[in-house]
This record gives structure tokens, C-alpha cells and sequence, in this order.
């Protein structure tokens, strides 16, 4: 008998093995009419794997952990969309969705945001004279109630004029950028800085955040932003959670 190598060259790569490897040892465990969810959890910063990270499908509450490759399987799912929840201590809570194919090996990957990254941020000093801290604004909004069931996210995209997403569709399942008209050129960035109670984060925390818990949602730009944010050249989104 000829030995067969097989060459692993990425990650969809990796998890086909993986998935190839278990249905051998565990002869007979597809079902009829169902498809198999594989994936692989990874600091988004070192791209290490992450071992032991809770995945959730909240359809039906199926849980599982990753394994010391950062990997993880849910097989024998019936046809259909769900959602995949990975939580981790230390890193922000993913969610991604992922259709169920009957007799298919259906791949996602997560990409972890450290939660002691944002921490290490410049910190926001929140006791700043209101007066001064308004600057130049392009919008201020207070979200009312009807508004309360939409993400940060989409309620800038509706509200916020010359305020452009590019790229996703204004949840988990993707990662757009926001672009201010006016602001930055076609070759440098015109991405916003955004705080998040005096915390510096990311995008993918606006498409988190529920409107309905936010207080509060400024837009400033221009010289007096830079002033109160050296990293605002492109202007700032400030967000202020409620307090409850």
C-alpha cells in the first residue's frame, strides 16, 4: 500500500483535514439531510490560536469549546442560517452567521479583538469643559426609543450627513469603513477615531452596540477635535453609554 502525503496549505485547507479526520473516527455520526460547521478562533492581533474559547450556536444552544488548534466542529446541523457565538475571556464577544448546506462543510473564522488592547488606549478625560468638547460637530444625536432596536452603526449611516459606510452591511457579519466627506484624500485614510465611554475601539463595537443602550452620539471634526483627540485628524465619533 502506497503512502498517501497530503499537503495543508491554509486554513480551509486545515479544517477539510480536520473534518475528513473526524468523520473516520466517527463512522456512521452524519445524519441524513444535515451539513457540518468547522472554524478556527485566532487572535486578531498575533493570529495564535485560541484554545478554549466558548462557541455557541444560539439556534438551539448547542456549545462547544476549540481545541488546541483554535479549531472547533458542530456536525449533523440541520439546513439553514445561524449564528455562531464565540466568547473568550479578555476578548470581545463575536458573532458571525453561517448557512447550513445539506452534505456540506460549511467554514467560519474568527478574528479575536483583545479587550486589554482598547484598555491600553489613550483614555478620554470626561470631566473636559461640554463647551469646549462640542467643536465643530457634523451631527448630535439622542436616540428616541422607536430607534432603540438599531446598532450605532446603522443609526450614523441614517442620521450623520457626509457620513459614508463602505464595505459590510451594518452587522457582525461584516466589517465596513466609515468614511467622513471632506475629511482625508483617495491615498490616506479617512477613517474616524472612535471612543466608546472615553475608550478607544474599533468599528466592529458600533455594529455591537444597540442604540437603545446609548445615551448619547457625537460627531466632531476639525482643529478643535484634533486638539482633544491628537489621533482625530480625520474626526472623532464619540459615543456615551447609558448609566443605569
Amino acid at each position: 500500500m502506497q503512502n498517501v502525503r497530503i499537503k495543508v496549505r491554509g486554513f480551509a485547507d486545515r479544517l477539510i483535514l480536520l473534518v475528513i479526520l473526524i468523520s473516520v473516527a466517527q463512522p456512521g455520526h452524519a445524519v441524513q439531510g444535515t451539513g457540518t460547521i468547522v472554524g478556527e478562533v485566532l487572535d486578531g492581533m498575533s493570529s495564535t490560536p485560541l484554545v478554549g474559547a466558548v462557541i455557541t450556536l444560539q439556534e438551539g444552544g448547542v456549545e462547544t469549546v476549540t481545541d488546541d488548534n483554535g479549531h472547533f466542529i458542530f456536525s449533523g446541523q440541520k439546513e439553514g442560517a445561524f449564528s455562531v457565538r464565540v466568547d473568550q475571556g479578555g476578548y470581545i464577544t463575536r458573532v458571525e452567521p453561517v448557512y447550513v448546506n445539506t452534505g456540506g462543510v460549511n467554514f467560519v473564522h474568527f478574528y479575536m479583538s483583545s479587550m486589554g488592547l482598547l484598555l491600553d488606549e489613550l483614555r478620554v478625560v470626561t470631566e473636559r469643559d461640554r463647551r469646549e468638547e462640542e467643536g465643530p460637530g457634523l451631527g448630535d444625536i439622542r436616540p428616541s426609543e422607536a430607534e432603540s432596536s438599531r446598532t450605532v452603526m446603522q443609526l450614523l449611516a441614517a442620521r450623520i450627513p457626509g457620513l459614508t459606510v463602505l464595505g459590510g452591511n451594518y452587522s457582525a457579519a461584516g466589517t465596513p469603513e466609515i468614511r467622513l466627506r471632506g475629511q482625508g484624500s483617495v491615498t490616506v485614510s479617512n477613517t474616524p477615531a472612535i471612543y466608546l465611554d472615553g475608550i478607544r475601539v474599533t468599528s466592529q463595537v458600533l455594529m455591537e452596540t444597540f442604540a437603545g443602550d446609548v445615551e448619547r452620539i457625537r460627531v466632531l471634526r476639525g482643529p478643535s477635535a484634533v486638539s482633544m483627540y491628537p489621533d482625530a485628524v480625520n474626526g472623532v465619533i464619540l459615543v456615551e453609554s447609558k448609566r443605569w
